[in-house]
């Protein structure tokens, strides 16, 4: 019986766990697809990493005092049709994408994504919806001067 138990619950365990890593890296792929479609323009790649309803926003400074810009879908897909790679610092390096997972809580997740080739970060909110992470929310801003 002790080894039934035991047996049962190692068995349960690794369930967890495998769903875990398989959500880990779905959610990364995620991150990793929004940043590689805006270097290499693929709009498809984009629009695989996004949920319709996504809202990108970035706070900004006109005349002494700031706003929030919000893009929604059809902002970001038709931007991501530009050539991303003129903007990168490193043209002749390969992209590197860093995801960090802040927390992952059931169906729900938090991130924050960089490259080596833009000055930005990204923190982000993505939903497991029909079984796919999706990236809802965006809130960027450009990393402080050195």
């Amino acid at each position: 019986m002790n080894t039934l138990i035991k047996f049962l619950i190692f068995f349960f365990m690794s369930l967890v766990l495998h769903a875990q890593s398989s959500d880990e890296r779905a959610i990364k792929q995620a991150a990793i697809d929004y940043m590689e479609s805006y270097y290499a323009s693929n709009t498809a790649q984009m629009e695989n990493a996004v949920h319709h309803e996504v809202a990108k926003r970035h706070i900004i400074e006109r005349e002494g005092f700031q706003l929030v810009k919000n893009m929604g879908y059809t902002e970001l897909v038709s931007l991501t049709k530009l050539d991303g790679k003129k903007w990168a610092k490193k043209k002749d390096e390969p992209l590197k994408v860093d995801v960090k997972i802040l927390d992952i809580d059931g169906n729900i997740a938090s991130i924050k994504a960089s490259t080596n080739q833009y000055d930005f970060y990204d923190y982000m909110h993505l939903a497991k919806i029909n079984d796919q992470w999706k990236i809802i929310n965006v809130l960027w801003d450009n990393r402080p001067e050195k």
